[in-house]
């Protein structure tokens, strides 16, 4: 809720971008549907509809029930679009953290995939 925010907005420069506020570190949490596809690490194909819970200029986090490897290349592309962009895990959840099924993706390619624009940093 509201009060989670209070914690951080003091040192944190928040700005409205197409409605989401952002820290200042570049990532915006923002659900946003997207289709998983790739291969798990038993060899398995899938293709999952999830959704981002963060995203960055660099890549994304997202949810998986797949049981995937680290340093996987995975494809993703927003439910409302039909073009692939190739990502690589860099971050697994680990049930210790109550972050299992969460993964963290770089971009190999391209960047602004989301079509979040993030402010310029500036220091000032």
């Amino acid at each position: 809720g509201s009060m989670r925010l209070r914690e951080d907005s003091s040192a944190a420069v928040s700005r409205e971008v197409k409605g989401y506020v952002l820290r200042r570190s570049p990532r915006a949490m923002v659900k946003i549907p997207v289709i998983l596809r790739g291969t798990d690490k038993h060899g398995y194909e899938f293709e999952e509809e999830t959704e981002t819970f963060v995203v960055s200029k660099f890549g994304a986090r997202v949810f998986t029930v797949h049981e995937l490897a680290e340093d996987a290349v995975l494809e993703l592309r927003l439910k409302s679009s039909d073009q692939w962009s190739q990502f690589r895990i860099v971050w697994l959840g680990r049930q210790e953290d109550d972050s299992l099924g969460h993964i963290g993706l770089e971009f190999i390619q391209t960047r602004d995939f989301f079509g979040v624009v993030f402010p310029v940093e500036d220091w000032a």
